[in-house]
């Protein structure tokens, strides 16, 4: 009963986390405003990881031996990939902020990991792999659902581009958090693939 009564509450947990947060901030709060929830969640919920016994610490700074051949290709691979669907689709948009103001380009660069990156990799990776896991023993499902929710997140842009950009992507920064149990390697994978989206002019769809 305890177990059933535990399994209970984490599920409605993950719900008020992954579906009610996105939604209040998208409907509720505006511009700079809708960072707040995501920003006052990473703080809290890498707290609780800090003083959970059960989570290692050293995931946060975990160096390992990575294959950079395969992260760099797959980089490659999904930087011509959003090339071509802005090229094709979005020509206008293509280099647009690097090319029209370099100053808020860099500023945006400077400041993606502090008030996205961080805040996203600590609560859809290390609290969700850690905290909610058992609550789906299927790996593949497990994984899916963690790409539906980062995706559902995104809500608070108000487009569909930057949706589904997140549910795809969410694939990558799961393998490679699952992969090598690493925090730091996951979030300068995810600044990178930022970095990219900016530059190449994707960068409209996350504002």
């Amino acid at each position: 009963m305890k177990k059933n009564k535990n399994t209970t509450l984490r599920s409605l947990e993950l719900l008020l986390i992954y579906i009610a947060v996105p939604l209040f901030t998208a409907y509720q709060l505006q511009g700079i405003y809708n960072l707040v929830p995501l920003l006052g969640m990473g703080i809290l919920l890498l707290v609780l990881l800090l003083r959970n016994r059960g989570f290692h610490n050293k995931r946060f700074l975990r160096l390992v031996p990575v294959n950079w051949a395969f992260l760099i290709g797959r980089f490659v691979l999904v930087s011509a990939l959003v090339y071509g669907f802005i090229r094709f689709f979005h020509r206008d948009l293509l280099y647009y902020l690097p090319q029209e103001n370099f100053d808020r380009y860099l500023l945006a660069v400077a400041l993606y990991p502090f008030w996205s990156v961080i805040p996203q990799e600590i609560v859809y990776r290390a609290w969700y792999y850690h905290r909610y896991s058992d609550l789906f023993p299927n790996a593949k499902v497990s994984v899916l659902l963690n790409s539906a929710f980062f995706g559902f997140s995104h809500i608070v842009f108000g487009n569909w581009v930057a949706i589904t950009g997140a549910f795809l992507v969410s694939f990558v920064f799961s393998h490679t958090y699952r992969r090598y149990n690493s925090l730091l390697i996951v979030v300068i994978e995810h600044f990178l693939y930022g970095v990219m989206i900016f530059s190449l002019g994707m960068g409209r769809f996350f504002k």
